[in-house]
């Protein structure tokens, strides 16, 4: 597209419109907050939160609100900003991200095993050698604990999750700045972006009264398994599908080893989990020289 048409262009569209084309990392990161804070917001505010106001919103409607909240922010926000820079052929490719499929064998393993074995190893440590006894009584806890996890529910959650971070924010970044930088710029934006659930102190989900430690702890150990991601993202050449099944397995390795170890220790194995995650990220970092796997074509083609 040509100056005169850019000029042309900005002309017809909406001050909006002309703002995201000019600054669409900006654009994006705000639109994500703003959507899905604004959601949040009667929870935080209510006696589910801060105690600001003397109302609390039922588990129901706080369902509702977050998990809207979780698609009002990240994917609604990509998809907009990516309408203003590419209009309707931009949204298709995005799409075409979701079902991604033909990426390598490896990084299937690595998004739906990694994790896991993570947590096995580190549990291993704890309880002092592999329960061969357990992992053969409980066997069936990887498809009944784990695989609903990882593809049904928290993972509906993650789909709304990672188009904007992964699919659009990291994409995007990496072209202009250092893939390591731009991971770990996104990674630090993602975990603040969860302030408002380490406020709430009931509902569904009470992680709260916030603590500053605590969330500046969970914020270190997200950035480092949020490296890996990006590696295993990049790698799979821009796959929403991978970044969301990675994540989904993040989400899902503790709940799979709860089930399958009676004597699981979720606070030791925690802390051995973070020592791998650091060195399992400096390790990728060292091994892809700080390019976590990018190329210069990290939107790739559905073979």
């Amino acid at each position: 597209m040509s100056t005169i048409d850019l000029q042309v262009k900005d002309v017809n569209a909406s001050g909006l419109s002309v703002w995201m084309r000019q600054h669409p990392i900006v654009a994006y990161f705000t639109l994500a907050f703003a959507g899905s804070w604004a959601l949040q917001m009667p929870m935080v505010l209510g006696t589910n939160g801060l105690s600001i106001f003397p109302y609390a919103v039922p588990d129901v409607l706080f369902l509702i609100l977050f998990i809207l909240s979780v698609y009002a922010g990240p994917t609604l926000s990509a998809f907009v900003v990516t309408n203003a820079l590419e209009g309707k052929e931009g949204r298709r490719k995005l799409l075409r991200r979701y079902v991604q499929w033909r990426v390598g064998l490896i990084w299937y393993v690595l998004a739906i095993l990694g994790f896991p074995i993570i947590y096995l190893i580190a549990s291993s440590i704890v309880l002092g050698g592999v329960p061969l006894a357990d992992l053969k009584t409980n066997w069936s806890t990887f498809f009944s604990t784990y695989l609903v996890a990882l593809l049904i529910f928290p993972a509906f959650l993650t789909w709304g999750e990672e188009p904007g971070w992964r699919g659009f924010a990291q994409t995007r970044m990496q072209q202009d700045y250092h893939p390591l930088l731009a991971a770990i710029v996104v990674a630090f934006l993602h975990v603040l972006w969860h302030l408002p659930v380490f406020i709430y102190v009931s509902g569904p989900i009470p992680l709260g009264p916030f603590n500053l430690q605590s969330f500046a702890i969970n914020g270190v150990v997200s950035i480092t398994f949020m490296i890996i991601m990006v590696w295993i993202f990049n790698s799979a050449r821009g796959s929403i599908l991978i970044a969301v099944l990675v994540h989904s397995s993040i989400n899902a390795a503790p709940a799979l080893m709860s089930a399958l170890l009676p004597g699981y220790q979720e606070d030791a194995v925690g802390k051995i989990v973070r020592v791998i995650y650091f060195v399992a990220a400096v390790a990728v970092i060292l091994m892809t020289r700080g390019r976590l796997g990018y190329t210069a074509d990290p939107h790739g083609k559905t073979e």
